[in-house]
């Protein structure tokens, strides 16, 4: 491990303190540059960059267990420092920090960076036998240009004694770590396959085995029923009992999919896997406040966190395997510390890793301890539902910033940061003279370099402000309203400045000017028309990729926009389910285009919906283009068939809590086979994907209209975009993104071998060859019927099966 990893673990300590939020990639270019003058001006005694590493026994281990510890002083004066020579000769190591804070208030250097100079000396000394040496820490501000030193003089002696005093805190950590990764690895070399292979799954596990092997990603479209988490999860853990991966990361778009990976795990767990797994839960649920706060003026639990949750990760490390919320929650509550910075802490010793696709790929979320060097490591990245992740990578790498929000965020710091709110003018006279070229709408712009300097001085405002801040002890008892405003806008304006530092020929920048009373305000987007070259980016930190899911149709689609390369690989695994079992058919006669609707097009898509559901009692759900759509079918369905014994409904309303959802779905846990519920929803909502109703508890599904996003200005974009490259822009902006719609919802309805289901098509546009190119191999081509005909022919399906 690297020095600063070694020291940045073991002698943390204080507060948990979200304010400054780290450097940017442009502060630490800022940084590099720094370090760079220094080192050229220290003279000719001064060697930059001095690379060392050491092989050190791990305490109470076999000779054969090493830590190599490596690490680069930023400097070496070889021999005695002409500047301030020591008692003797001796070599002095420098280490330089750049920091946007003041240094007049320093008393001393802090801990953590004279820790990392101290093991540089310590490495220095073993290498050249060294009786004395000096330690230098160097203290740069970006914001005024001073310097200032602090020195430490250190006999041979008492630098060993140092550093072995650091080394037997370490050896407890590494004993542990080493001794598991021997019961970890026997267990998965003892493991097998829990159940009997599914026909094709045994050849889907070998396809992940081989991608692993090979060091590719894989692109797999594997139907409902295939075992897609056990398939891409059991030959994950066989490559790593074979030294193959050291960790696993399971990447979800939605709790309910972590949930089920986790299941999967405690499931092989009852057959003799040993393993370490932690499942991440989000910040604002983990939170023990209303909204986080991670303050120690406002959180009690911020406030010497870092002096506690070392013992907190080591206590739960030792105890269980499992580290779900509970586990984390019950352990953070005991020493008092945050939930979601250790469960975070967790990741670094768990084999496998559960959580959204952020912390992955998102540059405001991403674990960073894990990819923020850009080293390619032995990880492997199982994406679920990966479908998901071309629009949530284009939100990830997109920015915007408009006018009204810096006019907001001057007014909010006019009186506290005057200097500040000077800086912000510039800032405003730009966006305002962009605002008098763009008319109501949007508009392509080609560059706006000017922009981006005028931002970019008010960061490194704010960047020196926030550094100021965190060096005294408390601000408040409470942060106000000007440091909330001033901490939100910095965030803001770091991701829109990381992106456009980052922008190559998939983005498309433009300005957006509202209309009527809002005319005055113009936004200024940068658009990630295409992610795959920031997603292809992170997959690289690890060996290793396979992105699943049970629409992953078409795959040429979805390897071109999530990272693929000519060489991966792409696998559409056969369906396990008799097509037989299911109808699919495709309504002739109802469109849900928009200049079609009215009166005629409701009342058909009422009868057709009546057509389906009156010919067996059960439970069906209903997706419909839009709320209002939803609305005006199902009053008139209701007033043409009201509630009765026969049938009662249940409707998706906007903005349900978590309660109501679950209400929801509960009512769908009854098999009904003597009355009917019909269950109207919002196609691409919550209830179109991830719900699974096995057997009884769902026969049948209709959708309403081919999912066709709404048409807007990026939708505009993206078709004109992958157009001018040879690209089917309107597949690629509409078509093919409302399809994966219509087949997620399609997909609730038959989940197991014994389901027996009907899916019905209500949209003309199915019928073409446009739209029956993007079926699922199984479903053939659909059987066309007319309002007056679904009802026969679904009558003649389940006559059939019952």
């Amino acid at each position: 491990m690297s020095v600063r990893q070694l020291v940045e673990f073991l002698l943390r300590s204080g507060d948990l303190d979200s304010r400054g939020g780290g450097p940017s990639a442009e502060i630490m270019l800022e940084g590099a540059r720094i370090h760079r003058k220094l080192q050229r001006e220290a003279g000719a005694s001064y060697q930059a960059e001095v690379p060392l590493k050491i092989y050190y026994p791990i305490p109470q281990m076999p000779d054969d267990a090493c830590l190599l510890l490596e690490g680069r002083a930023d400097g070496v004066y070889e021999g005695v420092n002409p500047d301030f020579p020591l008692l003797g000769e001796a070599w002095t190591v420098d280490e330089i920090k750049s920091t946007y804070g003041k240094l007049s208030g320093m008393k001393e250097p802090v801990p953590v960076h004279l820790a990392q100079a101290r093991c540089y000396a310590y490495m220095l000394a073993e290498r050249d036998g060294l009786q004395a040496v000096r330690v230098r820490m160097t203290y740069y501000s970006l914001a005024t240009e001073a310097v200032r030193y602090f020195y430490e003089d250190l006999t041979g002696e008492e630098i060993r004694a140092w550093f072995e005093e650091l080394m037997e805190e370490f050896g407890r950590w590494a004993r542990m770590e080493l001794e598991w990764k021997e019961v970890r690895t026997r267990s998965l070399q003892a493991l097998s396959f829990p159940f009997s292979y599914r026909p094709g799954q045994r050849e889907l596990a070998v396809h992940v085995y081989h991608t692993i092997c090979h060091g590719k990603k894989l692109f797999l479209q594997a139907p409902t029923g295939t075992g897609k988490t056990l398939s891409v999860l059991f030959p994950s853990l066989k490559a790593m009992g074979e030294d193959k991966a050291d960790k696993i990361f399971y990447l979800t778009a939605k709790t309910v999919t972590a949930s089920v990976a986790a299941d999967a795990l405690a499931l092989l767990r009852e057959r003799g896997l040993r393993l370490k797994s932690v499942v991440l839960t989000a910040k604002e649920k983990a939170c023990i406040l209303e909204k986080p706060d991670c303050t120690p003026e406002t959180c009690p639990r911020a406030r010497g966190h870092f002096d506690r949750v070392n013992e907190a990760l080591y206590d739960l490390l030792t105890g269980q395997e499992a580290f779900d919320r509970e586990a984390i929650d019950s352990c953070a509550q005991k020493y008092n510390v945050c939930p979601f910075e250790l469960g975070l802490d967790l990741t670094l010793f768990s084999d496998a890793v559960i959580g959204d696709y952020n912390y992955l790929f998102d540059p405001r979320a991403k674990l960073r301890r894990f990819f923020a060097e850009g080293v390619r490591s032995p990880y492997l990245f199982l994406v679920d539902e990966a479908h998901n992740l071309v629009d949530r990578g284009r939100e990830m790498y997109s920015a915007g910033i408009s006018l009204s929000s810096v006019t907001a965020f001057r007014s909010a710091v006019r009186a506290s940061y005057r200097r500040l709110w000077e800086r912000t003018g510039p800032c405003l006279s730009v966006l305002r003279g962009m605002a008098e070229e763009t008319e109501a709408g949007t508009r392509v712009l080609g560059e706006i370099d000017d922009l981006a300097q005028t931002l970019r001085d008010v960061y490194e405002e704010i960047q020196a402000i926030l550094a100021e801040q965190r060096k005294k002890e408390r601000l408040s008892a409470r942060r106000s309203e000007v440091q909330e405003t001033l901490l939100q806008f910095f965030f803001e304006l770091r991701h829109f400045m990381e992106m456009y530092d980052g922008m190559e020929d998939d983005y498309v920048i433009y300005a957006e000017r509202p209309a009527g009373k809002e005319r005055a305000d113009i936004r200024i987007r940068l658009y990630c028309v295409d992610p795959s070259r920031n997603l292809r980016a992170c997959m690289e930190a690890g060996t290793a990729s396979v992105l699943f899911s049970a629409t992953l149709l078409p795959v040429q689609y979805y390897k071109r926009l999530l990272g693929g390369e000519r060489e991966d690989y792409e696998v559409c695994a056969p369906p396990v389910f008799d097509p037989e079992r299911r109808a699919v058919l495709l309504a002739q006669d109802v469109t849900t285009r928009y200049r079609d609707r009215g009166e005629d097009q409701y009342a058909r898509i009422a009868a057709y919906i009546y057509g389906a559901v009156s010919q067996r009692h059960g439970n069906y759900l209903l997706f419909f283009p839009s709320y209002a759509f939803m609305e005006e079918v199902f009053n008139r369905f209701a007033a043409a068939h009201p509630e009765d014994g026969e049938r009662t409904y249940a409707l998706q309303r906007q903005n349900m809590t978590a309660q109501e959802r679950e209400d929801f779905l509960r009512r769908f846990e009854e098999v009904r086979d003597d009355r009917s519920l019909l269950g109207f929803c919002v196609l691409g909502g919550v209830f179109s994907e991830g719900i699974d109703l096995r057997r009884d508890r769902l026969i049948g599904v209709v959708v309403v209209g081919t999912g066709f996003p709404q048409v807007c200005a990026e939708r505009e974009i993206l078709k004109e975009y992958f157009a001018a490259r040879g690209e089917d822009g309107f597949a690629y902006a509409y078509r093919i993104p409302g399809m994966n719609k219509v087949l997620q919802a399609a997909g609730r309805v038959i989940r197991t071998q014994e389901d027996v289901g009907v899916i019905v098509l209500a949209d003309s546009r199915f019928l073409s060859g446009a739209y029956r190119r993007l079926f699922p191999p199984d479903w053939g081509g659909g059987e066309v019927v007319t309002a007056q005909s679904v009802g026969d022919r679904i009558s003649r399906f389940w006559d059939e099966w019952l």
